[in-house]
């Protein structure tokens, strides 16, 4: 499992990478002295588990928390025991006071490990398979910013390729059939989760500006709302 660790305290960082590099099968991926930070590192990497402490400077751990769409397991950690409710009515893993121990820390990190190896056996990965280029290639959906259309052809547009792929957006819309995309226009099918922001009838995704028909543009808000 990778990690994060969000504290805005040096001994603190110092005494929680040192229980991760002590703990197998877990790998600190970056420490980040605020939420904004943290947030920034989020939106761009897959993240398993979250050491969050709970006072951070202009925004608590709660209420980033709170803020996040698809969170990662969590873990708080704070010195002040009244906030326990809070942390668990937002259904983290665990809630560690400081100060704490090795095997304190320990435990919390296995039911991590335990929710994550549950989860993980619960779904399948998603993949999709196209020819492109003479090549037949296995894509995560995931990854992919959108689909268009190009007359009997469809473009896979990922953040570092582009694949021109036979058939037509419609099949795609059937074979996708997942919440997370939306056909947004007659050419254009668009992961929901890589929208950037929407300006007026124009999606902004990574470098690329998309069409929205009128007649989608309703319940496209609808569904960016849903999902905050």
């Amino acid at each position: 499992m990778n990690c994060i660790v969000v504290e805005d305290e040096p001994a603190a960082q110092m005494i929680l990478t040192g229980y991760i590099d002590r703990c197998p099968g877990l790998t600190c991926s970056g420490v980040f002295p605020h939420a904004f930070s943290a947030q920034e590192y989020l939106d761009g990497h897959t993240t398993d588990l979250m050491f969050l402490d709970i006072n951070l400077p202009e925004m608590s751990g709660i209420s980033f928390l709170r803020s996040l769409v698809h969170p990662p397991l969590v873990i708080f950690t704070t010195a002040y025991q009244q906030y326990a409710i809070d942390g668990f009515d937002l259904e983290i893993i665990d809630f560690l006071l400081k100060p704490f121990s090795y095997e304190r820390f320990s435990k919390a990190v296995n039911k991590a490990k335990e929710t994550y190896n549950l989860k993980s056996a619960s779904s399948a990965p998603w993949r999709i398979t196209v020819k492109a280029d003479k090549k037949i290639y296995q894509l995560n959906p995931n990854e992919l910013l959108f689909i268009e259309s190009c007359g009997d052809y469809v473009i896979f547009q990922f953040p570092d390729k582009r694949l021109t792929v036979h058939g037509t957006l419609k099949e795609w819309e059937e074979k996708l059939n997942h919440p997370d995309f939306m056909r947004v226009h007659r050419t254009i099918i668009v992961n929901l989760l890589k929208i950037d922001h929407i300006d007026g009838n124009t999606i902004v995704t990574g470098r690329h500006k998309l069409p929205v028909a009128d007649s989608s543009r309703a319940i496209l808000l609808e569904k960016m709302t849903g999902q905050n």
